[in-house]
Formats: C-alpha cells, sequence, structure tokens
C-alpha cells in the first residue's frame, strides 16, 4: 500500500512540474530568446525585457523558448539567438547606380556552414528585419555566416562572408549585412558588401534613458566620411563619429534620452537634399519609451522616387523580435514666387522661419527651391516667411503647412505682392513612379491677378512643323494658389519643334475667357521628359511665365522658358 502511494506522489510531482513549464511560441522556427529581467535590471547584456514595449511599435514580448532541446533529458543541447538584418544596398539591372533606378533590391539569404538559416530570403526596406532563430551551438567552436544571392546559382560566390565568432548557451546575436550588393568581391572598395557580427551585449539601461548602439548602412562614397546620431536639432551628438558600413565601437551602447520627439543624424559631407545638410526622423510616441536598442541608418539620400530605397532610420530592439522603420521625416521645397511691390522694383530674397528656427534661407524669385525638414505633423505646422537676414520683415507673418507625412516630398509655393497680400500653397508630391508613355505635370496657379480659371497646355504646329497652331488644353479651370491637375500627373505630349541647329522646343500655352472673350497666349519653351510642376507666375498684364520643377533631380531645378506669355 506504500508503494502505491509513493508512486501516486511521484507521478503527480513530475506532470505539477511539467505543467509549469512555458514554451516557446513557433513561427517559422524562429524564437525569442530567454529573458529573466526586465531593463530595469543589471544584466549582463543590457538588454530590454518583458517592460520594454507593449507588442506594438517595439517589436513584441520576449517568448521563453523550452526548457530542454537536447537528446539527453540531463544535457541540454546549447543554443544561440540570431537574426539578420538586410541593410545592404544595390538594386538589381542598375549597374551605374542611378538614383532613380527601380526599386528592385536582391533577395539574400543566410547560411551557416552548408545550412540556410533562415526559411524564407530576406530583402532591404519595410522587411529587413528576420525574427531570431535558434542556431544549436557546438562547444568551444566558432561559427561564419554567409550572405547568399538567393536568386543566383549555388555555386557562384556568397555576396558576404562574417568573421568567425564563438557563442555561448543562449546568447543573442544580430547580424546587419551593409555594403552594395553590386560590388561583390571588389575588396578594394569601400561600399563593398559585408556582414557586421553584433552581439548583443549592452550596457544597463538607466532612468528615463534607453541605450542606443548605432550602425551605418546608408550609402557612402569615398573617403574621410562619417556619421553621428544626434538630438532633434542635430546640435548635441549622442555619439561619436561612426565610419561608413560599420557599427559603434561601444559595445554597450549610448545612452539616449526616452521617447525623443525627434532624432537627427549628421553626415559628413552633408546629406541631400536640405539646406540643414542632416536627416531627421520623428519616433512615433512611446517607441522608445524603454530597453535596448539598434538604430541603422539605411537607403540612399539622393534617391528621388519617395519608396523603400529612400533614407530610412531602421531601430531594432534587443531581445525582442520586430523593428521599427522611420522615413525620413518630410521634405519641403521652397519656391519664391512673390511678385515686388512695384514692375520697376527688385523681388526681395526671402527665408523661411520655424518658431525661431530659420530651416530654409535664400530664396530668390523664380530660382530653385530651398528645401527644409520639418517634423511631421497630422495636423501642421505654421511657418513664416520674411526678408532674408531680417526677421522683422514680414513677407508672410504666419501660414500653414497641412499635415506633413513622413518619406513624403512637398512643393510649398509663396505668392502673392510683397507689401499686399501673400500666401502659402502646399502640395504633395504624388507623380507616378515613372513617366511611361509621356511626361507628367501638374499646374499651380501663382499668379495672383490673373483670371479665375486658367487652362494651361500647348500648341500644335501647322504642316510646315514650325508655325504655332491650335491650342490642346492638359489641366484645366486652375484658380490662384491651388494645385491644379491630377495628382499622378496629367501626361504632357505636345508636338516638338527640331531646328536645324539649337535644342529641340514647344510652344507653351495657357487659355482663359474674359468677358466672353477668349485670350490664348504663348511661349517658347524646353521639352520636358520628366514628371513636374509647373508653377505660374507673375503679373498677368506684363510678365506672364512659369517655370517647370523637374522632381527627378534631388534639387527640382528650375527650367524657365525663353520669354513671356504673349499672344500668339
Amino acid at each position: 500500500m506504500k508503494r502505491n502511494v509513493l508512486g501516486v506522489w511521484l507521478l503527480m510531482s513530475v506532470l505539477a512540474f511539467t505543467a509549469g513549464t512555458t514554451t516557446g511560441c513557433d513561427d517559422g522556427g524562429s524564437k525569442n530568446p530567454p529573458d529573466e529581467t526586465d531593463a530595469g535590471d543589471t544584466r549582463a547584456d543590457g538588454g530590454s525585457g518583458a517592460d520594454a514595449g507593449d507588442g506594438g511599435n517595439d517589436g513584441g514580448v520576449i517568448v521563453v523558448p523550452p526548457a530542454d532541446g537536447g537528446t539527453d533529458a540531463g544535457t541540454p543541447t546549447p543554443k544561440a539567438y540570431v537574426r539578420f538584418v538586410n541593410a545592404h544596398l544595390g538594386l538589381k539591372n542598375n549597374p551605374s547606380d542611378k538614383a532613380d533606378a527601380p526599386w528592385e533590391p536582391y533577395k539574400l539569404d543566410v547560411y551557416v556552414g552548408g545550412k540556410k538559416l533562415f526559411a524564407a530570403p530576406v530583402v532591404p526596406g519595410d522587411d529587413a528585419v528576420t525574427a531570431y532563430q535558434e542556431l544549436e551551438l557546438t562547444p568551444g567552436e566558432s561559427v561564419q555566416f554567409a550572405v547568399r544571392n538567393a536568386e543566383a546559382a549555388p555555386t557562384e560566390a556568397p555576396v558576404a562572408t562574417s568573421e568567425a565568432i564563438t557563442l555561448e548557451d543562449k546568447e543573442r546575436l544580430t547580424l546587419v549585412g551593409t555594403g552594395n550588393v553590386n560590388y561583390a568581391g571588389q575588396d578594394t572598395r569601400m561600399d563593398r558588401p559585408r556582414v557586421l557580427v553584433l552581439k548583443e551585449s549592452f550596457e544597463p539601461v538607466e532612468a528615463g534613458s534607453v541605450r542606443v548602439r548605432y550602425v551605418t548602412a546608408d550609402r557612402v562614397t569615398g573617403t574621410g566620411r562619417s556619421r553621428r546620431l544626434a538630438n532633434e536639432t542635430g546640435s548635441t551628438p549622442y555619439t561619436t563619429a561612426v565610419e561608413p558600413y560599420s557599427a559603434e565601437a561601444s559595445t554597450g551602447g549610448v545612452s539616449v534620452p526616452a521617447n525623443p520627439s525627434r532624432l537627427s543624424v549628421i553626415g559628413s559631407p552633408n546629406f541631400t537634399p536640405s539646406q540643414s545638410g542632416k536627416l531627421f526622423f520623428s519616433p512615433p510616441t512611446g517607441t522608445l519609451a524603454t530597453g535596448a536598442w539598434f538604430a541603422i541608418t539605411t537607403g540612399d539620400d539622393r534617391r528621388t522616387l519617395q519608396d523603400e530605397g529612400a533614407p530610412a532610420l531602421l531601430l531594432i530592439p534587443a531581445g525582442r523580435d520586430g523593428a521599427v522603420r522611420l522615413k525620413r521625416d518630410p521634405l519641403l521645397y521652397f519656391f519664391h514666387a512673390v511678385n515686388p511691390a512695384t514692375a520697376d522694383s527688385t523681388p526681395s530674397t526671402l527665408q523661411v522661419l520655424h518658431g525661431s528656427q530659420i530651416i530654409a534661407n535664400n530664396l530668390r524669385y523664380g530660382a530653385a527651391p530651398a528645401i527644409g525638414d520639418l517634423p511631421v505633423t497630422s495636423t501642421g505646422g505654421t511657418l513664416e516667411f520674411t526678408v532674408s537676414g531680417d526677421s522683422t520683415a514680414k513677407v508672410l507673418p504666419q501660414a500653414s503647412t497641412g499635415p506633413l507625412e513622413a518619406g513624403r516630398r512637398y512643393l510649398a509655393v509663396v505668392s502673392g505682392t510683397e507689401g499686399g497680400e501673400t500666401r502659402l500653397t502646399v502640395v504633395k508630391e504624388e507623380f507616378a513612379p515613372d513617366a511611361v508613355p509621356a511626361p507628367l505635370v501638374r499646374l499651380i496657379q501663382a499668379s495672383p491677378n490673373a483670371p479665375a480659371a486658367i487652362d494651361f497646355g500647348h500648341f500644335a504646329l501647322e504642316p510646315d512643323g514650325v508655325t504655332q497652331g491650335a491650342f490642346t488644353p492638359v489641366i484645366t479651370g486652375a484658380g490662384y494658389g491651388t494645385a491644379a491637375g491630377p495628382t499622378p500627373g496629367a501626361a504632357f505630349q505636345p508636338q516638338i519643334i527640331t531646328p536645324a541647329t539649337g535644342s529641340p522646343y514647344l510652344y507653351y500655352g495657357v487659355r482663359t475667357t474674359v468677358d466672353g472673350t477668349v485670350i490664348e497666349r504663348s511661349v517658347n519653351g524646353r521639352v520636358l521628359t520628366t514628371p513636374n510642376f509647373i508653377v505660374l507666375m507673375g503679373d498677368w498684364a506684363t510678365s506672364l511665365q512659369f517655370r517647370a520643377l523637374n522632381v527627378r533631380i534631388n534639387t527640382w531645378s528650375a527650367t524657365a522658358p525663353e520669354g513671356t506669355f504673349s499672344n500668339p
């Protein structure tokens, strides 16, 4: 009888122990690593704990893996936890590294030995960060990781191979692929592809702060370049200078105030396009509340298409799956179309203030825009336009931008008459990604005394191929201070005059009706080949003209016609 009681007691003890073991969730074989204390404790690796997020922007919560993965009940197999960040540059079918090539990144696989570590290939951009994957270890042996083009032949050499590293049981590792895939094997290039092996060994997180280890993976060429992570204005660097395609030397990270409203990256040389020369990012509220993080700059600041190849900041929490990809703060291209007070006076040069900060300067009448950065806002920012160098000489005392989205570019046209009524027209750039089969245009009507509704288009040619023919409207009914035409752009397909000498040109035109009389005017101008904003500006009676702003050039350079509009 006593034997039976003892047997039952042993069986119940085993069942109770089994029921208290938490198993990890299995998503394609990836598991979060164990996390025994929270981010406020003094842990060897300084990683973020279960209180570092709520499953939202910071990437989720810790899941404890199975207690014993070994074949011998008393000897669990040692495991490390590895993830991969594809921050590589380089696009397929783009050997010349064009800034406006279609977004066709390479899909990459990661191998350790002859085994593929992740089930699916990894692409840069929004899906650049994998979940953690268990990696079984052989005590005392080092491991080496190879990144391969998933679409290449198995015999092709790896894109990049990491250094060999020895891992301990339950250690966490973040692999970061940097450099341009197109330059694989070109070991003398500073932007060659490589794999950074980053052990997650952050120092303890202090109250009211987060720990950040900064990595540079954005496009850089040439020597003597560096990057630094800084505060919201760029006046206080958090890190020392970090060389391109590398990680900050301090493995414990740097202390950054929790919940920053904005972060900046200082570059040498300056980032483009902006007058500040910095990259700015606005983390959603609560993103960097607690814990330890990798912060990785990615993308190409030259890129003119607003896609996943544009500059971004990846925020990756230590010890938990997920990531937050911050797009660059909105860029505003400020265009000066404010007429001078009198016909014979010179237009003033303008500056733009956001609060007390000058965000754009040296706006010249009808010239290429001055480019400024503003924080993301759902309600709009307030700006002030004054004469350059004199904040008391107000041209437009107060103007709202309207909502501004991360990763977007906006044309901001200030128009009117100096000393009189002025206004700001802000238009989001939403042209179709390509201009096939024809250039695309949108019109901003910035001539303050023009008739109420203007049509913009071009004139046909008579059979001689030179004489101006009938007018063809492309955009109709444009009113002052508004943007007209479809947001993806209207196709602009004029007849072109090709002279024996000189550049091809065409007859641009405007048309309106005043008191029942149809008025048509024309001006010769260069041929458009890309999406353009057309800004109609000047005095309707004496100096009506336009500027074509090419949005496929980072500066949005302004192409002017050969003169002012006149009657045909």
